[in-house]
This record gives structure tokens, C-alpha cells and sequence, in this order.
């Protein structure tokens, strides 16, 4: 087993390649894949799913034919090489309308599925889409969206109508289906044969942010279907595997880690209900593998922990966390037999975590392997299709990103006396550009290919990654130090009583910049405990204080704030930090008094 990466010096750069660990299964693009996926795994179950509390599944072979069917009756719409939008929740006809349009009809244009009905016209106008699949939870959007001058000539609805439309642009996704297969029947191949130019775009992604702000990126079959194909060298997933998909399928972390990869794979791809269902949903799908983000695998590890602590088992359990890693020292793996318990209650089949989009405690992450669960940490970003580095069953450090995947490279630029810098990726994933914006891609794009993340961090000599922050996020202080808020989020959510953080540099009157914290306090903790806020205030300061110890001293938290209102958020709940920055600063303008007078202030 080779050690997945090597490192090399050119043009002063040191670059650190992904090799892999096992032996790469290439695919050449989606169409590619799910052929090849079919053919391999025939009447293995591809997806399953609950509807009207029964539960479905389609195998591998219906897959395949419910795309060719779906794609033939699109192709004849007169959609070929349109840009076609999807928007809903995630579900199996979700995948089969984005694979029916990107293997051989046009441009899939993923939508976000919590966007409001002015964005939604925005991007539509923005990506001039003619035509848009969506789900019932969206009829009356899209029958108001019908009513506006937009570039759209269908409106295809996953689910059948509830009440007749009397308009003939409106299609069910199911009458398509046999339409197609009518087609199919009498010999008509044209989506089957479509010729795919790997290299052109074939996906348009918008990031998240106002439709002003959003980027459109695309990308291509290529970029696809070689981040498909390093990870098949870094990740062992296997047929028996279940994965559920519980992440916005219009992101890209979701859609080619726990759709694409984990089709090519032969897993089987479980849709959630909902994040209310997840602990449900784990134990009735069987699933063995779950891709979130560290808000999700938080969430779940704190409500483990306090059935642990209402059992009066903690110490227990702590002692027998010190058995466990014991034996494994000697090479005795007993983890899931001594937590058999646990893993009863959280999900008597997870055996792999994935987490990415951003930072996660080590203590959390530490937490659940030990009771036996692997827990592995990626990074990357749409521009990127999106894997760039991850930790994995060889190579892993709590804190890091791990290495890079196969054939990526990485570099720092310009790194300072710590070896801190901006981030600079290569490889066949990274995007084709922004659409319609050359000047934002001149911005990210250099000589040579190196794409420019926008993220700081540092490569170690083993090669791991390690992210310190967003270029764009970074606090700097007075004396030229920096700070970065994640650093600082990940400890404050880790402490008793808090939901979420956000840390910013605030710039006093006498022009010092100060690291202040507005803090979400879980209420039910509160509640149960019978705090009041001064108490939890004061409970709160004095945990501060002690992490404080631990950082230098220029860059310690100084004040902090409290509140009960939940954080701006992405759809994949990264922070919107300008808007939040601009809601502290309006309320201290507000207030009239300085940051240090709102010390444990509580904002209704």
C-alpha cells in the first residue's frame, strides 16, 4: 500500500500530488457510468425510498431504462442542447431527470430548492433554461413562473397534477416516461446515441448567495467523471454499502460523492424523509454510510451523549473508551463489540462518516470512532466538481483535510513564515470557468491551470492539508497577526448550553480590531437545567475564559454576545457572514454603546 501522495518542487512551488490507495476504476463520463453501473449490478437495488409509508426500490436495470426513456421523451420535446433547470427535494426522480439530461439531451441546471420565487426567475432568466423539472411542492411557483416572461417552454412535474392545468406546457415526468418508451420501441435512439462532448459544459451549478452575487459554474463531463474517478482510488465503498442521502442534491459534496460515486460503486442510494425522520430513516433503510456536514454528525453525537448521561452511564462508558484503545493498540479492534449498545440506538449498520463543507471538532470526530464508526473528513468546493483532499482509512489526522485525491495536486502560495497561504488546486475536476463572467475566472484562474481556492491553510511534511480559514473571512489585527472565526466557532460550539457561534473582528473607537462572538444558546439545554440567562452568561464567560488559556494572548475572545435567533445560513449551513457581521454592526449603531458594554448582553 502506497502512502497516497508524493511531494514535488517546480517553479519554487511545493506541490503535493494525490496517488491514491487502491487501484482507480476509470469512468469516461455520467453516461458512462451508469452504464457501466447496469450492466454490473443489473437487479441490485440502485435506490429506495419511502412513499405513503411503504418502501420503494429500483434496481440498477430500471434505472438505466427509466433514463433512456426520459431522455428520448425530452429529446423529442425539441430540448436537445437546451439548458434544462431541476428543483426539489431530494428523491429518486430528482437523479433520474439530471442524469436523463445530461447524457445525451442538454445542460442540467441544478437549483437550489429553499430559493424564494424571485430567485428562482432570476437564475432561470440568468441560465435563459427552456425548460424546468420540479416537484408538487412547487406547482404554485411554477404556475406563477408561468405567468412571467422567462425563456421556459415546459414545465415538467415529477408527480402527477393535482388538479388539471390548462396549460399544454405543463407535463407530468411519468407520461414523458412512456412516451419515451413508446419511442424507444419503434427504434428511435436518438438520446441513446447522442454524441456527449465530455470537454464542453454540461452542468451548470450557481453558488449560494443573492442570484447578483451567485457565480454560475460549469462544468463538465470531464470534471465529473474524474473526481468519480479518484475518489474510486482513496474510498472503499462496496455494493452491500447504504447510503443516505440527506444533503441538497443541487450541491455539489452531495451530488458526486452521494450520488454519482455512490452509484458507480453498485451502493445503494437511500433518500431521507427529512432530518426529523434521520434517526428513523438510519435504522428502517440499514444504512451503512452517511455524507453530511459536521452540523448534522454534531447534532447526532450530542443527543448520543445525553441518553448517555440520563442512563448515569458516562463514566462507563469513558472507562470502556480506554479498553477499546487499548486494544486497538495491541491490534485487537473490539470497538463495535464493547458499543454494541450504542451503536444500537444511533445505527447498528453505520460503519462510515463522511463530513465535509466545513470544519469539525477532533472531539466529536474522536468521539465517534470510537465506538467504532469510521469517521473521514473532505474538502473542496463547486468550482472543483468538488473533491480536492480527504482523510482516509490509511491516512488520517483529526484537524486535517487529509491528502489529495488522486491526481489533484496541491500548493500554498506565497506561503508566510508558518507556511500559511492561499490554497492553489490542479487537476482534470476544476471547472471550465464562471458562465458569462470571464473576468471572475481571470481572478481564480492562473497560468498553468492552478485554480485559487480562496481558502488559507497550511501542508505539513506528511503531506496533510490542514484549512486555518477563508481568505475572505480572515480577522486581522492590529499588531498584522491573523485569526481566523471557524478556529474559533469549532471550540465555542463544543461548550455546554451552545447551539451555534459566529466570531468577527470588531474595530473599536480607538481603532483596536477585537475578536467578539455572538452566541446561539440551545434553549432546551436551558431550560432543562433551569438557567436563567445571567447564570448561563456567567457559566459561559468563565468556559471562555479557560479556552482562552490556550490561545496567544493577542488573539483571545474578548466579548460576546448571546441570543436565542438562529444563524444566516446556506442551504448547505455554512454562515452568511457579511449579513451577519452587518446585523451586529447595526445593532450595536443601534444600542449607542461599545462592544465592551455588551459584554453578556442578551440580543431578544
Amino acid at each position: 500500500m502506497n502512502k497516497g501522495y508524493e511531494i514535488y518542487v517546480k517553479n519554487g512551488r511545493r506541490i503535493v500530488k494525490g496517488l491514491g490507495h487502491y487501484e482507480t476504476q476509470p469512468v469516461y463520463d455520467c453516461r458512462e457510468l451508469v452504464k457501466k453501473s447496469a450492466e454490473k449490478y443489473k437487479d441490485k437495488t440502485a435506490f429506495k425510498f419511502k412513499r405513503d409509508g411503504k418502501i420503494i426500490e429500483k434496481t440498477y436495470t430500471e434505472v438505466d431504462q427509466e433514463i433512456d426513456a426520459l431522455g428520448t421523451a425530452l429529446y423529442s420535446l425539441g430540448l436537445k442542447g437546451c439548458k434544462i433547470a431541476v428543483i426539489g427535494e431530494n428523491r429518486y426522480e430528482w437523479a433520474l431527470a439530471y442524469f436523463s439530461i445530461i447524457n445525451g439531451t442538454g445542460i442540467g441546471v441544478p437549483l437550489d430548492k429553499y430559493l424564494p420565487f424571485n430567485e428562482v426567475e432570476n437564475l432561470i432568466n440568468r441560465s435563459k433554461a427552456s425548460a424546468i423539472v420540479y416537484s408538487k411542492t412547487y406547482q404554485s411557483m411554477m404556475e406563477e413562473l408561468s405567468k412571467k416572461e422567462t425563456t421556459i417552454k415546459y414545465f415538467i412535474c415529477m408527480d402527477e397534477f393535482a388538479t388539471i392545468v390548462d396549460d399544454e406546457r405543463f407535463l407530468s415526468m411519468n407520461n414523458l416516461i412512456i412516451k419515451g418508451n413508446e419511442l424507444l420501441d419503434k427504434g428511435d435512439r436518438s438520446f441513446i446515441d447522442a454524441h456527449i462532448n465530455r470537454e464542453t459544459m454540461s452542468i451548470l451549478l450557481f453558488t449560494s448567495g443573492t442570484t447578483k452575487a451567485s457565480k454560475g459554474v460549469m462544468l463538465s463531463h470531464s470534471n465529473i467523471a474524474s473526481n468519480v474517478t479518484s475518489l474510486t482510488a482513496l474510498l472503499k465503498v462496496y455494493p452491500n454499502d447504504v447510503h443516505l442521502s440527506l444533503l441538497p442534491l443541487h450541491h455539489t459534496f452531495e451530488n458526486t460523492i452521494g450520488l454519482m460515486f455512490m452509484l458507480y460503486m453498485g451502493v445503494t442510494i437511500a433518500y431521507a424523509e427529512g432530518i426529523r425522520q434521520l434517526a428513523n430513516n438510519i435504522k428502517e433503510f440499514k444504512v451503512t454510510i452517511l455524507v453530511a456536514v459536521p452540523a448534522i454528525f454534531e447534532a447526532l453525537y450530542s443527543k448520543l451523549m445525553e441518553g448517555i448521561e440520563k442512563a448515569g452511564k458516562k463514566e462507563l462508558v469513558e472507562k470502556m473508551k480506554k479498553v477499546s484503545k487499548f486494544l486497538l493498540k495491541i491490534g485487537i479492534d473490539a470497538r463495535r463489540k464493547i458499543f454494541s449498545s450504542i451503536l444500537k440506538k444511533l445505527g447498528p449498520d453505520l460503519r462510515l462518516f463522511v463530513s465535509g463543507a466545513a470544519p469539525i471538532s477532533p472531539e466529536i470526530l474522536n468521539g465517534i470512532e470510537s465506538f467504532g464508526i469510521t469517521f473521514l473528513q473532505g474538502y473542496g468546493l463547486t468550482e472543483t466538481s468538488p473533491v480536492l483532499s480527504a482523510t482516509t482509512f490509511f491516512v488520517k489526522a483529526p484537524g486535517t483535510v487529509g491528502i489529495p485525491i488522486k491526481d489533484v495536486e496541491l500548493t500554498i502560495d506565497n506561503p508566510d513564515e508558518n507556511g500559511m497561504g492561499e490554497i492553489l488546486a490542479r487537476g482534470d475536476n476544476v471547472m471550465l470557468g464562471y458562465y458569462e463572467n470571464p473576468d471572475e475566472t481571470r481572478e481564480v484562474m492562473e497560468k498553468d491551470r492552478w485554480f485559487r481556492t480562496g481558502d488559507l491553510g497550511i501542508i505539513d511534511e506528511n503531506g496533510l492539508l490542514t484549512i486555518t480559514g477563508r481568505a475572505k473571512s480572515m480577522i486581522v489585527l492590529n499588531n498584522g497577526k491573523k485569526a481566523f472565526p471557524e478556529e474559533f466557532e469549532t471550540l465555542l460550539n463544543t461548550l455546554p448550553g451552545v447551539k451555534d457561534s459566529f466570531v468577527w473582528g470588531y474595530i473599536a473607537r480607538d481603532g483596536d480590531v477585537e475578536i467578539c462572538a455572538k452566541i446561539v444558546l440551545d434553549k432546551d439545554y436551558i431550560e432543562e437545567n433551569k438557567y436563567t440567562i445571567e447564570k448561563i452568561g456567567d457559566e459561559l464567560e468563565q468556559r471562555i475564559r479557560e479556552l482562552n488559556r490556550n490561545i496567544p494572548r493577542y488573539k483571545i475572545i474578548r466579548y460576546f454576545v448571546m441570543t436565542f435567533e438562529g444563524l444566516v445560513k446556506t442551504t448547505t449551513l455554512k454562515i452568511k457572514r457579511p449579513i451577519e457581521e452587518e446585523k451586529m454592526r447595526k445593532y450595536i449603531e443601534k444600542s449607542g454603546v461599545e462592544m465592551r458594554q455588551l459584554h453578556k448582553n442578551f440580543i431578544d
